[in-house]
């Protein structure tokens, strides 16, 4: 039995997972009955780290907790050394005078690349058609004959050494005699999932007894990467829509509807706002917009608008801002200005933070030559300022700025603006920076929305309207309280 749940954004539809999950435990079942399977790492983590918290489960109960490839890894006669990794694509590039260097991303099923070739060999495989019904798809001018050469090459490289990716091991486990049989299967996110993992999800649904499938067509935004949003809004069975989402108020939630309306091809839902009205804002430049408090989460369409409309603005302010894990300063930058001013306000620091201290002043002119050789008995002492000045080497005095001598010109710049407008430089940084993409799942008290799109990304839109409207649904949908639109600063740009 397949039971679909459709979650539109802030309903809680891994909640609801979960929540099913615990009916099913209180049944009898066993947990390796259970299969819980995610589109990505980061995803699959949360959930099992959710389902921890909730069932007092060890990661030993939770084994299926996984992502569909980490879980064929797992049944597959495949090790460690098997694995296809950076060193074998350098090898590889060396081998054939062709750059492979790649990314691997973990929210991915298969490795990134800046080389049009393998992107369309990696692109045709996860869609599960052929190089040649990829390239007619592709707007890229392609040489077929470099192509087969190198998807031959890397197949030939593979078998040769006995490696393989991320894609093999969900075709080989598809293709495998082998089958788990699950009491309840559980599948997230499956909008984003491509057609090689719908194969997967089908021999796993087939060796179940029940199938519980959560997702949102109108949140597939990465059709790009192979997701294949239209295997999902085909797939039968008994549908759940989850009416209430606890994030969007009525105003965001009113002009989510109005940009979602436009897709054609969709799952009609009915859900509802939370209760409270919210504010939509349209502003005609993101300067505009005060943003001296409170918690906020700007969006642009590409990493290019992302970085140059948005974080150069945020630098100059002199606002503590973050990209997903990149902050503009360092932590031992951080670190060492904070170590700074205890000493200079009569704390003693650690031997450690003296090491972090010391690894921001250079030799010149700064410390004693030989100051950053320590003696094995330095290491369990307590240092005060006058210490550092005695007995290790410390030559200079003064503000942090003064002393820290290896930051750059724009650090110290940077660093005392934020000083100056008295953000907290120690705590998480309160304004987040990101593409749509990469928000997706995210949300804020206030989100900023820039409206710009690329050159390429305007003539997809134009050619495919449905996948933009998408992802500026996604967008709008992560605001709790205030969504600011930021209207376009060129033509090439995303129509509300």
């Amino acid at each position: 039995m397949i039971n679909i749940i459709l979650g539109p954004p802030g309903t809680g539809k891994t909640t609801k997972l979960l929540d099913i999950c615990q009916q099913k435990k209180e049944q009898g079942i066993a947990w390796n009955k259970i299969g819980f399977f995610s589109f990505s790492r980061k995803a699959a983590h949360e959930a099992r780290d959710r389902a921890g918290y909730k069932f007092q489960a060890s990661k030993d109960d939770l084994v299926n907790f996984k992502t569909l490839h980490s879980f064929a890894y797992r049944h597959l006669p495949i090790e460690e050394n098997n694995l296809m990794k950076g060193k074998h694509w350098k090898e590889l590039s060396d081998l054939i005078g062709f750059n492979l260097v790649v990314n691997d991303n973990d929210d991915s099923i298969y490795t990134n690349s800046n080389f049009k070739y393998l992107n369309l060999i990696n692109s045709a495989r996860i869609k599960d058609i052929t190089l040649e019904e990829e390239c007619q798809n592709s707007r890229e001018i392609i040489n077929t004959v470099k192509l087969d050469y190198l998807d031959r090459t890397i197949k030939e490289y593979k078998r040769e050494n006995n490696l393989f990716d991320f894609t093999d091991m969900i075709v080989d486990y598809t293709n495998d005699t082998f089958s788990t049989q699950f009491d309840v299967l559980f599948i997230d996110e499956a909008q984003d999932m491509p057609r090689i993992q719908y194969n997967m999800v089908d021999k796993l649904i087939a060796d179940s007894k029940e199938t519980f499938i959560a997702g949102d067509d109108d949140q597939a935004i990465f059709r790009w990467s192979g997701a294949d949003v239209d295997k999902f809004i085909a797939l039968e069975g008994n549908v759940t829509v989850l009416d209430k989402s606890y994030r969007c108020p009525q105003l965001v939630y009113n002009l989510a509807n109005n940009i979602i309306s436009k897709v054609k091809n969709r799952r009609e839902k009915n859900w509802h706002p939370k209760d409270s009205e919210g504010q939509v804002l349209r502003m005609s430049d993101i300067k505009h917009i005060n943003m001296s408090e409170g918690n906020w989460l700007l969006l642009g369409r590409t990493k290019k608008i992302r970085n140059e409309m948005i974080e150069n603005y945020l630098y100059n302010l002199g606002y503590w801002y973050g990209r997903g894990e990149h902050r503009p300063v360092g932590v031992t930058i951080l670190k060492a200005i904070e170590t700074w001013k205890r000493l200079k306000h009569g704390v003693s620091i650690t031997f450690p933070e003296l090491k972090g201290l010391y690894s921001k002043i250079s030799s010149k002119g700064y410390l004693k030559r030989g100051a950053k050789t320590y003696k094995k008995e330095d290491e369990k002492k307590l240092f005060t300022l006058q210490d550092l000045h005695n007995d290790m080497g410390l030559l200079v005095d003064g503000e942090w700025y003064e002393v820290l001598s290896t930051l750059t010109p724009r650090e110290i710049s940077y660093l005392r603006r934020l000083e100056r407008v008295g953000e907290d430089i120690q705590g998480e940084p309160r304004i987040r920076v990101s593409t749509i993409h990469q928000a997706k799942g995210g949300e804020c008290d206030n989100v900023v929305v820039l409206l710009d799109l690329g050159r390429l990304v305007y003539k997809s839109y134009a050619k495919n309207p449905d996948d933009e409207h998408r992802v500026f649904y996604v967008a709008v949908t992560r605001a709790k309280e205030k969504l600011y639109i930021v209207e376009a600063q060129r033509e090439e740009a995303y129509k509300i």
